[in-house]
């Protein structure tokens, strides 16, 4: 019996479109050094009243959780000059950061147009809320390369925030203007199947004729399982240095973290490997040649710590 023609790929975008690890942590930094630069506070009290509104919000990339901290609450009575003196620097110093760092993984670019001049129809399937998803693929310059993006429920714009900002939001002006942007409930996040089964819905596609891609084995390639599609690990995702794993644990909420790093990694106080899925690609491109047909496996060890 001959395979079933694949027809589209569903791919996750943190850590398999681009690292998240290596834009999140510098950028993060950049802000909390800033903060304490402009407020005097000690960096873990400024640290850990953040991260307890990025848990709150499920995303490390929810721009307004300064004014929302509850170290920050006594300023509420004069905004304009806290956001001029306090929030704007800050969010200067991780928008500046995110400019140098944030960049798609190596041929992901190229393998995206490749794609489209084939004809298959490539959708991203994340857990991140709906408003940082949109920002972060149209500077990653992935705006019309994806046919859709299917996220979670966006958060709203809180009571003190810049006016400028509003209007700008509801003039559209974050939203992209080429792929098609879907809003999930939260029942949504991986590994539950009500995110892959809508996506498989809106194509008009049975599971054995996606390709899905992403870099957690327990969460994504369950996905895929779950839903008969045709799972491919980027096992590349998983690469990430003991150096950064430390600072990230240090700068992000625990439940942030678990939703966009893998850990799926070497870790030597374990005498086993963690479980692998078989069908493993180091790179992006080679999405191509799994729909070509190819059907590898790697040998049965843990992938090394970058």
């Amino acid at each position: 019996m001959r395979p079933v023609p694949l027809r589209a790929v569903v791919t996750d975008l943190d850590n398999t479109l681009y690292p998240w690890v290596d834009y999140i942590v510098p950028s993060l930094e950049a802000m909390v050094a800033s903060l304490e630069q402009t407020t005097r506070r000690p960096r873990i009290d400024i640290i850990q009243s953040l991260k307890a509104v990025y848990a709150r919000h499920g995303s490390n990339e929810y721009p307004f959780a300064i004014q929302e901290s509850s170290l920050f609450h006594p300023y509420d009575s004069d905004f304009d000059s806290f956001d001029a003196l306090v929030v704007r620097p800050a969010q200067r110093a991780f928008a500046e950061a995110r400019r140098r760092y944030l960049a798609p993984y190596p041929a992901v670019r190229a393998t995206l147009l490749a794609l489209k001049d084939r004809g298959i129809p490539v959708v991203a399937l994340t857990d991140a809320p709906r408003n940082a998803v949109e920002y972060r693929v149209r500077l990653l310059e992935l705006d019309g390369l994806l046919d859709a993006v299917y996220a979670l429920r966006s958060y709203r714009l809180p009571r003190n925030v810049n006016p400028e900002i509003r209007r700008r939001d509801a003039a559209g002006y974050y939203r992209l203007k080429q792929t098609k942007v879907i809003e999930l409930p939260r029942a949504a996040e991986k590994p539950a199947p009500m995110g892959l089964r809508r996506v498989l819905a809106d194509l008009g596609l049975e599971a054995s004729e996606v390709l899905y891609v992403g870099d957690n084995a327990k969460k994504d390639m369950a996905l895929a399982k779950a839903c008969g599609a045709v799972g491919v690990w980027a096992e590349y995702g998983t690469y990430i240095s003991a150096e950064y794993r430390d600072r990230l644990a240090v700068i992000s909420a625990k439940s942030v973290t678990r939703r966009h790093v893998s850990d799926e990694v070497a870790d030597p106080g374990l005498r086993a490997p963690p479980p692998r899925w078989p069908l493993a690609i180091s790179s992006f491109a080679q999405v191509l040649e799994v729909l070509e047909g190819a059907r590898w496996t790697r040998p049965g060890r843990a992938a090394p710590a970058r």
